[in-house]
């Protein structure tokens, strides 16, 4: 009798794994889908959770309830339980970070309320140009004012330029009012072929693939949300100094370890990754240890499109162009 009441009293005081439910606003291009494979939940549970009828048309900025989101610690024991040795190892690593006198380090999350939602600040690295850009209409949809002010910005160092898809500039919103704001950095835009380039069909050729950062942001934060998007090609670079993100029909991500002026070295093959780390070559103008920094620039006065009697850079001295493949464009000039 006496061995019965401590077992069942073990049973009762037994510690249990926590479950909390978690709040996630929803913004521009979030589905369903991404946002339950974000959390690691099914999107049954968050459909029911909070009694969603329509869920193709989730609005930008309702906030929806995450039911039962894992603790750091419950997803390290189901790694061990399925026995996966990489999430085993990665919840070690986690597990090792101490912060201040031994106590667990805290994650920092840099998601926040936009400060000027729908509004771009947006800076090109290679020229300093800065832009204050606003995303969409009077009918929600991205502005010719908008895509015009891009196509400028994200021209190739040569001065060539091309039209940028619409959906990548708006997701470019998405990712600026996930982040508070915050400037985005561009690296690389809108680059024409040439037969050095890893990908020949890479859509940096057809103004639909952007090289970034944002500032005061880890790469692997803003890797982590592209992920989340809707038909988004993903590269990261951890050698670099930036995230890839481009249009397509199906959803893909890619890791390339290699460092400038090295081949690709992807985390697996036949990824149909975009570009190569070597193929981002405005990145000369980069120091490759660099880190987005929260410091304040000479910003130039806030506009929505650039000036029209402004002119271009003057194109780089190059050689003639190599031919391109006979699907490549044929780049407009400014």
């Amino acid at each position: 009798m006496r061995s019965s009441v401590l077992v069942l009293g073990a049973i009762l005081f037994a510690p249990a794994v926590a479950h909390a439910d978690v709040q996630h606003t929803v913004a521009r291009g979030h589905t369903i889908e991404a946002i339950a494979n974000r959390y690691k939940v099914s999107a049954k549970s968050i459909i029911e959770a909070n009694h969603l009828k329509d869920v193709k048309h989730l609005r930008v900025g309702d906030v929806l309830t995450i039911p039962k989101v894992d603790p750091p610690a419950s997803k390290a024991k189901t790694g061990a339980e399925k026995g996966d040795k990489k999430d085993l190892k990665t919840a070690k690593l986690d597990a090792d970070k101490k912060g201040p006198k031994g106590k667990p380090a805290e994650t920092t999350t840099y998601a926040m309320k936009a400060k000027t939602p729908g509004v771009v600040h947006v800076k090109r690295l290679a020229t300093t140009e800065e832009q204050d850009i606003r995303i969409a209409d009077r009918r929600g949809r991205v502005s010719p004012t908008a895509l015009k002010a891009f196509e400028k910005l994200l021209r190739s160092p040569s001065g060539m330029s091309h039209p940028i898809e619409a959906r990548l500039v708006q997701l470019l919103g998405v990712v600026s009012n996930h982040f508070g704001s915050r400037k985005i950095e561009v690296v690389s835009g809108f680059r024409p072929y040439t037969p050095t380039q890893y990908n020949p069909h890479s859509n940096h050729m057809h103004g639909k693939a952007v090289d970034f950062r944002v500032v005061g942001v880890p790469n692997e934060a803003v890797r982590d949300f592209c992920r989340t998007l809707k038909n988004v090609g993903c590269g990261y670079y951890p050698n670099s100094v930036f995230v890839h993100m481009d249009v397509r029909d199906t959803s893909t991500f890619w890791i390339d370890y290699s460092k400038p002026g090295e081949p690709p070295r992807y985390n697996a093959p036949n990824l149909d990754a975009d570009e190569g780390t070597s193929d981002v070559h405005d990145e000369g103008h980069l120091s490759t240890g660099a880190t987005p920094s929260d410091a304040p620039a000479a910003a130039t006065p806030a506009t929505n499109a650039p000036e029209a009697d402004a002119p271009a850079p003057a194109a780089a001295p190059s050689a003639a162009p190599a031919a391109a493949p006979e699907n490549a464009p044929e780049p407009a000039t400014n």
